[in-house]
C-alpha cells in the first residue's frame, strides 16, 4: 500500500515539474506565465513535502516534511490566486493582495514556531499508522486552517463564477477552451478544500488535487495553446513585426528578440537568456545617430528605456528598415534637382527671349531716330559698368544685387515712348521748336504706360516697377524743372536718377547732327558745372571727397565710370588726355537735360 502511495506521489510530482519545464521552454515570459510557474513551484514543494512525509522514519522527520508540505501549500494557493486575477485581467486593490500574502506568511510562521504553534494550533499531533507504516499529523485546534480554507473557497468560488460568465460571453474558441480549463482547475481545488475541511482524511488529498488542477493547464502550455488573449496578441504582434526589435537588461544581457532581429543579427538565434550581447550590438544601443547602415540597408534607430519603479531595468531597441524610403527620397532629390535645372534653363531661355524682345523693340524705336544711333546699347553698357560700384555702396544706397540686375534689364526700355513721337519730329536734323520739344517730352509718360502694358503678364513686380520708373522719370531734375511730372529731390526714384546719368553722358560724348561729340573731360566739366543748379550740392547724408562734402549717393556715382568704358564708346571723337578722364570726376547730376543737344 505504501509503495503504491509512494509511486503515485512521484507521478504527482512529475506534473508540476513538467509545467515548469514547459514554461521555461517558452523563450518569452509574460506576467501570466511567471505567475503560473510560481504556482507550479508551490505545487512541486507541496508534493515533495508529502513524499518526504510518506518516507519519514521518525517523528522529527515527519514534522519537518509536514512543514515543507505546508510551505508549498501556502505558495501554491497564493500564486494560483494571483495567476487567476492576472489571467482574467481582474483589477483588485493591491492592499488586498498584500493583505492575503501577509496572512499566508503569518499562518506559515505559526506552523514553524513552537510557541505560536501551541498557542494557535494546540500543537501538532504526530501519529504513526502501524498498518500502513506512515505518519499522520493532525492539528489540535484547526480553527486557523478552517478560516484560511474558507476564505480560499470563497475567493475561488467567486473566480469560478466570473470565469464561467466570461467563458459564455467570449467569441474566441481558443479563449473559451482556456477558460474552461481554468474553470476546471478552480473546481478541483474548491473540491479538495471542502474535502479537507469536512472529512479530514488520514491521507492529505490537497497535494493530489493541486497536481490534478493544474494538469490541463500544463498540457495546454506544452501544446503552446494556453495563452491569454493579451498574451496571444502581444506574442503575435512581436513576431509579426517587420522591424527588428531587441530587448536587453540594464547590463546589456540578452532577454528577447523577434524574428526580424534574429535575421539581422544571426548570433541572437543561438544566444541564451542573460547572455551578454556582442560589442557590435552594444555599440548600436550606445550610438547617438538616429540612422545607420547595416548589411547594405538603411535603418532608423529608436532606443527606449524600460523602467520599473523609476529605475532603469533594461533597454529596447527598434530598428526600422527605411531603405526603400531612403532610396525614394534620393530618387526624388535627383528628380527635383533635374526638374529645378530644367526649370532654370527654361526660365533663363524665357528671360533671354524676353530681353531680346525688349531690346528689339527699343532698337526698332531707335532706328527711327537718325541722331541717336547706338544710344540704347551705349546707355545699357554704362549701366552695366555702374553695377559693381553701386553694389560696393549698397548700404548707402539701400539697394541689393537684384535691384542692379533689374536696372540693367530695364535700361533699354527707357526711351520706348518715342514710338508715340511723330517721325517728322523724331527725324528732324536740327533743334526743336518749343512746340516740337513739348511733343518730344511726352515720350516719358507714353513710355511708362507702354512699358507697363508690355510687362503686365510678368510676375516680377519689382522689375516692372523699376522699368516703369526708368521710362517715366529719367528726364526729371533735382530742382523740379524736369519733365513730365516736375518732381524734385528724392521724390525721383533712384533708378531714374541713375538712368539719367547714363542718358546725359551718352548725349554729351556722342556726335549729333548739330554738334560734334564732346570729349570725356568736357562732358565731365559740363556735368560738374551743373552742381547746385541741377542737384542738391549740400545737405543730406555727406561723405568726404577731397575738400568737399557731397551727398552719399552722389559720392557713389562720382566714381562709377571705370576705365573699361573708354573702349565701349566707339563713337567718341578724341582720346582723353587726362588720367581723370577714365573715371567720373564730378558727382552725378541726376536730372540734367537742359543742355544744347537732342535727347
Amino acid at each position: 500500500m505504501v509503495s503504491i502511495l509512494y509511486t503515485v506521489q512521484i507521478i504527482w510530482i512529475l506534473i508540476p515539474v513538467s509545467g515548469i519545464l514547459a514554461l521555461l521552454y517558452r523563450r518569452r515570459q509574460s506576467e501570466n506565465s511567471i505567475h503560473l510557474m510560481l504556482t507550479n513551484i508551490g505545487c512541486l514543494i507541496m508534493n515533495s513535502g508529502y513524499l518526504l512525509l510518506l518516507d519519514a522514519g521518525t517523528k522529527r522527520e515527519a514534522l519537518l516534511a509536514f512543514r515543507i508540505e505546508y510551505l508549498g501549500n501556502v505558495l501554491f494557493y497564493l500564486f494560483f490566486v494571483v495567476f487567476l486575477l492576472s489571467y482574467l485581467n481582474l483589477k483588485v486593490p493591491m492592499l488586498m493582495v498584500y493583505g492575503w500574502a501577509v496572512l499566508e506568511g503569518a499562518v506559515f510562521f505559526v506552523y514553524w514556531n513552537e510557541r505560536l504553534k501551541d498557542m494557535w494550533l494546540g500543537g501538532l499531533l504526530t501519529e504513526k499508522m502501524e498498518e500502513l507504516g506512515i505518519y499522520y499529523i493532525s492539528v489540535g485546534k484547526d480553527v486557523l486552517n478552517q478560516i484560511r480554507y474558507s476564505i480560499l473557497c470563497t475567493v475561488l468560488l467567486l473566480g469560478l463564477v466570473y470565469t464561467v460568465k466570461k467563458m459564455v460571453k467570449t467569441r474566441l474558441d481558443t479563449e473559451r477552451k482556456n477558460l474552461m480549463k481554468l474553470a476546471g482547475a478552480q473546481f478541483v481545488i474548491i473540491v479538495s478544500l471542502i474535502v479537507q475541511l469536512m472529512v479530514h482524511p488520514f491521507i492529505d488529498v490537497v497535494p493530489f488535487f493541486a497536481s490534478v488542477s493544474i494538469l490541463s493547464i500544463i498540457i495546454g502550455v506544452m501544446k503552446d495553446e494556453f495563452y491569454g488573449v493579451t498574451d496571444s496578441g502581444h506574442d503575435w504582434a512581436f513576431q509579426q513585426m517587420e522591424d527588428a526589435f531587441l530587448i536587453v537588461d540594464y547590463e546589456y544581457r540578452y532577454l528577447d528578440a523577434n524574428d526580424s532581429a534574429r535575421n539581422l543579427f544571426p548570433e541572437l538565434a543561438g544566444m541564451d537568456r542573460d547572455e551578454r550581447i556582442s560589442g557590435e550590438i552594444r555599440q548600436i544601443f550606445a550610438g547617438s545617430g538616429a540612422e545607420m547602415m547595416l548589411n547594405g540597408r538603411y535603418y532608423e534607430k529608436k532606443v527606449t528605456e524600460i523602467r520599473h519603479n523609476r529605475d532603469i531595468v533594461g533597454f529596447g531597441i527598434l530598428l526600422r528598415d527605411v531603405t526603400r524610403q531612403k532610396q525614394y527620397m534620393e530618387l526624388m532629390d535627383r528628380f527635383n534637382e533635374q526638374l529645378q535645372k530644367e526649370v532654370e534653363e527654361k526660365t533663363e531661355h524665357i528671360r533671354v527671349v524676353q530681353d531680346s524682345i525688349i531690346t528689339g523693340m527699343a532698337s526698332m524705336v531707335e532706328s527711327r531716330d537718325n541722331s541717336t544711333g547706338g544710344h540704347i546699347s551705349r546707355t545699357s553698357l554704362v549701366i552695366k559698368e555702374f553695377a559693381d560700384k553701386l553694389l560696393e555702396n549698397r548700404e548707402k544706397l539701400h539697394i541689393d544685387r537684384e535691384f542692379v540686375v533689374n536696372l540693367v534689364k530695364a535700361a533699354p526700355m527707357h526711351d520706348l515712348g518715342k514710338i508715340a513721337v511723330d517721325d517728322v519730329i523724331l527725324r528732324k536734323p536740327g533743334r526743336f521748336t518749343d512746340e516740337e520739344f513739348a511733343k518730344m517730352k511726352a515720350h516719358a509718360a507714353e513710355g511708362a504706360e507702354m512699358v507697363g502694358k508690355v510687362l503686365q503678364e510678368i510676375d516680377d513686380e519689382r522689375f516692372k516697377k523699376i522699368a516703369v520708373n526708368v521710362a517715366h522719370y529719367h528726364h526729371e531734375r533735382w530742382d523740379g524743372s524736369g519733365y513730365p511730372n516736375r518732381i524734385s529731390g528724392e521724390e525721383i526714384p533712384l533708378e531714374a536718377r541713375i538712368m539719367a546719368l547714363a542718358d546725359v553722358f551718352d548725349a554729351l560724348v556722342s556726335k549729333r547732327c548739330y554738334k560734334d561729340a564732346f570729349s570725356y573731360d568736357d562732358a565731365f566739366r559740363i556735368i560738374e558745372e551743373g552742381l547746385g543748379t541741377f542737384s542738391d550740392g549740400d545737405g543730406g547724408c555727406t561723405v568726404a571727397d577731397g575738400s568737399r562734402d557731397v551727398r552719399g549717393d552722389e559720392f557713389v556715382l562720382r566714381n562709377v565710370l571705370p576705365v573699361q568704358l573708354r573702349g565701349g564708346f566707339h563713337r567718341r571723337q578724341e582720346p582723353c588726355d587726362s588720367a581723370d578722364g577714365f573715371q567720373l570726376r564730378a558727382f552725378f547730376c541726376h536730372f540734367l537735360h537742359d543742355v544744347p543737344v537732342c535727347l
